[in-house]
């Protein structure tokens, strides 16, 4: 018999009215939660003009609205203006209707633009602008100021250089690459990591220390990590909407335990960024480990009375091993 474990977390949803662009087209799968503290609007500063031809975000009293980033000497004085949403920048910029109602899938109201950005602006002491947003994906991007201070916070656990594979992606790019329809990625607040020589899991494990509310390993090496569950940027969102908003449900991840005459395998469904890491453990009747390996697929030692994988650092499946 098969015991599965699938993690996940789920709130209850709200009928609230939400601000938000067109209904996205039809299409995808998952990724996301929420978190109810009221953001801190303090990073957000006022200025009384905008490098921007477009209209810029107003803060209510008729100013611009600018995202202040870490920048080099650490003091947050690196800023960007951004422009509001407009309609008439199609289909690119769809966002799905939050799922479950959550607050945190609320779609941004203000955008960077890009074109007006220059890519080498060094937004933290060791990132640049288009390490997480870049014209070509997209010319509006998000990035929510935290999540640079906390990928810096793990650039300098580290110690050496950290490459960033991928931060914003509009809805368009993201479904382009194969993003699934809630990928963090597109709200502006998860960041794919890869360090030369250290391990994805090892990645994991500082990405989550500095705070990453969510963290998955894949089989190309890299470590997804984002903070979802963070207050909302002021800077992007329209967080008095999200204040309004209950907690929704977190979509899920999921994974099944299979069988055949070559050994079992664990087909996974809602991961973003491609076929998650898998690693499989086997244990004796008195539950003493085996062996433990990493693949797709597990041919599990002739004393095994037990095995265990872990998809992705996300879903754990057991099962206890009998005839075929």
């Amino acid at each position: 018999m098969l015991g599965l474990l699938l993690i996940a977390g789920c709130v209850a949803e709200s009928d609230a009215r939400l601000r938000r662009p067109p209904p996205a087209r039809p299409g995808g799968e998952e990724d996301s939660a929420v978190f109810d503290t009221a953001p801190d609007d303090s990073h957000l500063e006022e200025t009384g003009d905008s490098s921007s031809e477009l209209e810029t975000g107003d803060s209510g009293d008729g100013s611009a609205v600018e995202a202040c980033y870490l920048g080099p000497g650490r003091d947050g004085s690196i800023c960007l203006p951004v422009v509001a949403y407009d309609v008439s920048w199609g289909e690119d910029y769809y966002y799905p209707d939050p799922y479950e109602g959550s607050a945190q899938y609320l779609p941004p109201v203000r955008f960077v633009d890009l074109d007006d950005a220059d890519p080498m602006l060094e937004v933290a002491p060791n990132f640049a602008l288009e390490e997480y947003m870049a014209a070509w994906k997209g010319r509006w991007g998000v990035l929510q100021p935290h999540v640079v201070e906390r990928v810096q916070d793990v650039r300098d656990e580290v110690g050496a250089p950290v490459a960033v594979n991928s931060g914003y992606r509009s809805p368009a790019y993201n479904a382009e690459v194969g993003g699934v329809t809630y990928s963090r990625h597109q709200y502006g607040d998860a960041a794919d990591l890869d360090v030369e020589g250290m391990s994805a899991d090892e990645l994991a494990d500082i990405c989550a220390a500095h705070g990453a509310d969510y963290v998955a390993t894949y089989e190309t090496g890299h470590t997804h990590c984002d903070w979802r569950d963070h207050p909302l940027d002021p800077a992007f969102y329209d967080v008095s909407a999200a204040r309004a908003v209950a907690r929704g449900a977190r979509p899920l991840h999921a994974a099944i335990l299979e069988r055949d005459a070559r050994g079992w395998t664990a087909p996974a469904d809602g991961f973003d960024e491609g076929e998650p890491l898998r690693r499989w453990s086997a244990f004796d009747k008195d539950g003493n480990v085996l062996e433990t390996m990493e693949g797709r697929r597990y041919s599990p030692p002739p004393r095994a009375h037990r095995i265990r994988v872990d998809v992705g650092r996300q879903v754990v499946l057991e099962a206890e091993l009998g005839p075929l």
